[in-house]
């Protein structure tokens, strides 16, 4: 998970850490590139405006069927993003929870 707001980083990190996923956090787009190549999550979930990201670097860092991605967005996200969901902020947690799990549980 990805987010420029460490305040959403640590909610967002915390929420889903109680509910047993594993979760790997990163500030900027290049911390998040980094551990996006060293593993391969089962969802990642990117902030649309993150520090030195945007939908070039999405679409470079999540290939077309090669990872799940959910965008977390505070405003209009239009780019032609291979993205599973796009959640705006303020995030609601519990759609936030349902939208991982489906990711998670889907065999794609």
């Amino acid at each position: 998970m990805a987010d420029s707001d460490d305040i959403v980083l640590a909610l967002i990190s915390h929420i889903l850490h109680r509910q047993g996923y594993i979760v790997d956090v990163a500030g900027s787009a290049e911390e998040a590139e980094s551990h996006l190549a060293a593993n391969m999550p089962d969802v990642a979930l990117l902030d649309s405006k993150l520090r030195g990201g945007g939908a070039d670097w999405m679409r470079r860092c999540i290939p077309d069927g090669e990872r799940r991605l959910i965008i977390l967005s505070s405003g209009p996200f239009d780019a032609d993003v291979p993205a599973v969901a796009i959640l705006r902020k303020p995030i609601e947690f519990g759609l936030l929870v349902e939208t991982v799990a489906a990711c998670v549980q889907s065999p794609d």
